[in-house]
């Protein structure tokens, strides 16, 4: 039988490179090492959270805007990191990493490239010109890292679908893996004391009477912020005594970016900016909404939102009908209807008790078909199969750890 050092020392080595909020793929990543795998990240901004969750993290310049001098600069300290440090795989989320890391896997003989599309996003958000013709370069570049990678996952079967109707995928070498996972345990384990809470809702000076209506998000058009504004203010027109919290981080660059000063011109709505009790904020909540048309992967503030047990309303658009089934855990509307999705709201908070029994089949569905544990080990099993290894025995994991 051989030792638990020679089992550490012949583990896999695994890295999982991609863009902003690199830092929530940390729970997954602890999984992924009790199936068998060391576990590193490789990501753009400086972080902390990795080496306290005890995994290498190493940087590279990577932006978000189109700007081709930056990508080749991002792609040469890929390069160097590559060749430097010898990862046995790589996995690739978000677009960017997505297009620059199977070319320079394949040329630094990495032996192992898997890449997970996490929605379409803004290009598949918007129908303008640009964006139209944009979309062509996009596919184009997408069959080239396709060629170059041995695996793509994705997080709901519609994209799938387009890269397979436009050859950018096939299906002997794809599979569908909904989201990134959600502890469910853990997120509820973040919400404070019932004291905490009464004092959050205090501080917010909010009647504990009165119902709370939540949606959080990057101030961007296509997160649907224009509709929640719209939707709260007809809504207050009717049930005054309603509060509309919109909580995120304000976005100062791009086409697609929502002016904080028209949502602080909203007096129906109270923007509290970017917060990090957002736990706290849902727990106080009596429903979470998020209209977006942005072409989400799987958002995860809906799984946040459910394993809270919370009733969701959302846009019946990819990723976001995966979580939520309209009339069990919350309610379907149109994208881009401000109009409909107030009347939805209305819906469900006359209705308390259909509330409640939502919220309840929210943190079933979740704990059914999003648990973390479930997506570790779909990945897992994608690693082993494109690394050509066996799945470790219980036997060799307990001796490893």
């Amino acid at each position: 039988m051989p030792s638990g050092t020679s089992i550490r020392k012949h583990r896999p080595h695994a890295w999982i490179i991609g863009g902003g909020g690199l830092q929530l793929r940390i729970p997954l990543m602890r999984l992924l090492e009790k199936h068998g795998f060391t576990m590193s990240a490789v990501g753009p901004g400086f972080t902390e959270a990795f080496a306290e969750a005890g995994f290498d993290y190493h940087r590279y310049p990577l932006r978000r805007a189109l700007n081709p001098l930056a990508d080749f600069r991002a792609g040469k300290a890929l390069q160097r990191l590559f060749l430097e440090h010898r990862p046995d795989l790589v996995h690739c989320v978000n677009t960017k990493p997505t297009l620059l890391v199977p070319p320079i896997a394949r040329r630094t003989g990495v032996s192992g490239c898997v890449r997970t599309i996490t929605g379409l996003g803004a290009l598949f958000s918007s129908s303008s010109p640009l964006a139209l013709s944009l979309r062509l370069v996009y596919r184009q570049l997408q069959r080239k890292a396709e060629r170059d990678c041995d695996f793509t996952a994705f997080q709901n079967p519609n994209d799938r679908d387009y890269f397979r109707r436009h050859r950018m995928s096939f299906s002997e070498r794809d599979a569908v893996v909904l989201g990134s996972g959600i502890d469910v345990e853990a997120v509820r384990a973040r919400r404070s004391s019932p004291a905490v809470q009464s004092d959050l809702r205090r501080e917010l000076q909010l009647d504990g009477r009165a119902p709370v209506v939540m949606m959080t998000a990057r101030l961007i058009r296509p997160k649907g912020v224009g509709e929640f504004l719209e939707a709260a203010t007809a809504v207050r027109r009717i049930r005054p005594e309603i509060t509309f919290l919109l909580v995120g981080p304000e976005v100062r660059e791009g086409p697609a970016i929502f002016p904080v000063e028209e949502v602080q011109r909203c007096s129906d709505v109270r923007y509290l900016g970017w917060r990090d009790d957002v736990a706290d904020l849902m727990a106080i909540s009596d429903l979470l909404v998020l209209p977006s048309y942005f072409r989400e992967g799987i958002p995860r503030v809906l799984l946040e939102g459910a394993a809270l047990s919370l009733p969701l309303i959302t846009t019946d658009m990819p990723g976001c009908r995966e979580v939520v089934t309209d009339g069990v855990n919350g309610l379907l509307v149109p994208a881009r209807n401000g109009t409909r999705l107030g009347t939805a709201i209305l819906e469900l908070l006359d209705d308390p008790d259909r509330c409640r029994d939502m919220g309840r089949a929210s943190r079933a569905l979740v704990e059914e078909r999003f648990h973390l544990e479930m997506v570790a080990a779909s990945y897992a099993e994608i690693y082993h199969r494109v690394l050509g290894t066996a799945k470790p025995t219980e036997v060799d994991l307990r001796q490893a750890a």
